[in-house]
């Protein structure tokens, strides 16, 4: 219950922010926005342990597939904040005859986003960045009748870079990002074979927000 417990506490303040800050912006005539995302997340490059044979990311888990929520604040015409949580499961995979269970990661997370034309267009092109933390589960590995544990759950580094496009009207809009995203080392139980590399991933995200 202990390990659990900075997670939750994470959680609880992220909960709060996105309640604290619509109020906020409100009360000072600022935009404000929620958006609920949805994600594809193919992994890009990483090796999944080490040693001979040892299996890339790639081949130890599927293509992720994921969803949040996200809060924003556009505080000038070219800038916004912007906080999130989601949730992501990998699917695992069967390499050389070793069988990954699934993997799965919720990413919370702090950003910005540049926008490059004014807040009057329907249209808004930006670029972004986000920095913070994910929890990855635990994974474990079978092999013919044999299992054990692979990693342990574990927080880990979160940053990632992007561009992205929302088309408005009214108080609604969807919007599509691209992102390069790292996320730190998985924490190993098995010893050398399972001391992985960090992963690269390329998220692709596409949102429905409304606006306040």
């Amino acid at each position: 219950m202990s390990q659990k417990s900075p997670f939750y506490r994470l959680i609880t303040c992220l909960l709060f922010l996105s309640l604290a800050l619509p109020g906020f912006a409100f009360a000072k005539d600022d935009k404000f926005s929620f958006r609920l995302w949805g994600q594809v997340s193919p992994f890009l490059s990483g090796d999944a342990g080490s040693g001979s044979g040892a299996p890339r990311y790639d081949d130890a888990f599927n293509t992720g597939l994921g969803a949040g929520i996200e809060a924003s604040w556009r505080f000038s015409q070219r800038l916004s904040l912007l906080a999130g949580i989601g949730y992501e499961n990998y699917d695992g995979a069967t390499h050389l005859g070793i069988s990954f269970n699934d993997l799965e990661v919720v990413p919370i997370y702090l950003g910005s986003k540049f926008h490059l034309i004014s807040d009057a267009s329907r249209w808004d092109p930006y670029l972004r960045m986000d920095i913070g933390a994910a929890h990855l589960s635990s994974v474990d590995v079978s092999f013919q009748s044999a299992r054990g544990k692979y990693w342990d759950s574990s927080w880990v580094f979160l940053f990632d870079a992007g561009a992205g496009i929302e088309y408005r009207w009214n108080r609604w809009g969807v919007s599509l990002d691209a992102k390069l995203r790292y996320l730190g080392r998985p924490d190993p139980i098995l010893g050398p074979p399972s001391k992985a590399d960090s992963s690269w991933t390329v998220p692709i995200v596409l949102g429905v927000n409304y606006h306040f």
